[in-house]
C-alpha cells in the first residue's frame, strides 16, 4: 500500500511552493501523480446603490481578476511539478462559491491522499477556505502542513493519537505508507480511564500488535491531562518525541461541540507545529 495519486489543494498563490516542495520530497522517486486544484467564483452579484442594480463594470472586473488568480496558480503549479519532475495534472474548478477545498472535493474521492497548508493566521491569510469539508466529505485522509509549509522529510518519528474510536483507526490504517517508513512510532493515549472505547489496563496494546503485523514497532505511551486540554497533553508529547507528524482521527466529539467548546481536531487545525494527517 502507498500513495499514488496525491490532490494538492492551493487556496492562494502563497500555497504552490511549499505544497508542492512537500509533496516533492516525501513522495519523491515514488510513481506520484499529483492533482492540482484551486476554486474561483463561478458567479458574482454586485449591486449599485442607490437602486440596486447589477453593476457591470464591476462584476467584469471581478471575473478577469478570477482568472486571473486561476492563470497565476495553475502556471506556478505547473513550473513547481516541472522542476519536482511529478506527472502532474492541473484541476481548475468554478463554483458558486469559489471555495478551493470544496471544489476539490470530487478529486478528493479519486486521490489516495489530500495535502493542503494551514493558513498563517498571524499573517492574516485567508480564513475562508473550508478544509473541513474535506475531512468530512472527501473520504480521503487529509495531511495538513504547518503554516509554514514545511514537512520533515523523511519523516521519521510519527506520534498516533489513539483514542479507539472509529475515526483514530481510520487514520492510524490511512498513515500505513508513512508509518513503515518511519524510524519511530510512538502511541499516545491520553487519560485512557475516561475513554469510552478504551480498555485501560490495555490501553494502545492492540493497535500496537495490529501494526506490529504489518512490520512496525510501536510504543505505547499513556499520559494524564491534568488541568490542561487533552490537545496541549498531545502537543506535549510530540515536542517531547521531536516527533515529524501527527496521525489522528478528526471530529470524534460532535462538530458543534468542538465549535462551541474546542477541541483536539480544531486545535491542530488551528495550530499546529508540525503536520497532521486526520481522517474521518
Amino acid at each position: 500500500m502507498t500513495y499514488h495519486t496525491i490532490l494538492a489543494v492551493y487556496s492562494t498563490p502563497a500555497d504552490v511552493a511549499p505544497v508542492t516542495t512537500a509533496i516533492a520530497d516525501f513522495a519523491g522517486g515514488r510513481e506520484v501523480h499529483v492533482l492540482g486544484c484551486h476554486g474561483e467564483p463561478s458567479q458574482f452579484v454586485v449591486l449599485s446603490a442607490p437602486i440596486d442594480v447589477p453593476d457591470a463594470a464591476t462584476i467584469a472586473a471581478l471575473y478577469e481578476q478570477a482568472d486571473a488568480r486561476m492563470r497565476e496558480v495553475g502556471d506556478a503549479f505547473d513550473k513547481a511539478c516541472d522542476l519536482a519532475g511529478l506527472s502532474h495534472e492541473w484541476r481548475p474548478v468554478r463554483s458558486p462559491g469559489g471555495d478551493s477545498a470544496v471544489s476539490a472535493l470530487a478529486s478528493a474521492r479519486s486521490a489516495d491522499l489530500v495535502v493542503v497548508r494551514q493558513p498563517d493566521r498571524k499573517a492574516n491569510e485567508d480564513m475562508a477556505t473550508n478544509v473541513e469539508a474535506l475531512l468530512f466529505e472527501g473520504g480521503r485522509p487529509v495531511l495538513f502542513l504547518p503554516s509554514s509549509g514545511k514537512l520533515a522529510t523523511p519523516i521519521k518519528r510519527i506520534l498516533i493519537a489513539w483514542d479507539g474510536s472509529r475515526e483514530a483507526a481510520r487514520a492510524t490504517h490511512d498513515a500505513l505508507p508513512l508509518l513503515k517508513a518511519a524510524d519511530a512510532v510512538e502511541i499516545v493515549v491520553v487519560d485512557p480511564d475516561k475513554l469510552p472505547d478504551i480498555d485501560a489496563p490495555l490501553a494502545g496494546t492492540d493497535i500496537a500488535s495490529c501494526l506490529s503485523r504489518h512490520g512496525i514497532h510501536a510504543n505505547v505511551t499513556t499520559v494524564s491531562r491534568g488541568t490542561g486540554s487533552t490537545a496541549e497533553a498531545i502537543s506535549t508529547q510530540v515536542s517531547a518525541t521531536n516527533a515529524d507528524l501527527v496521525v489522528m482521527g478528526a471530529y470524534t466529539h460532535q462538530r458543534l461541540r468542538e465549535w462551541l467548546f474546542g477541541g483536539v481536531t480544531r486545535a491542530f487545525l488551528e495550530n499546529s507545529p508540525v503536520a497532521v494527517l486526520m481522517s474521518r
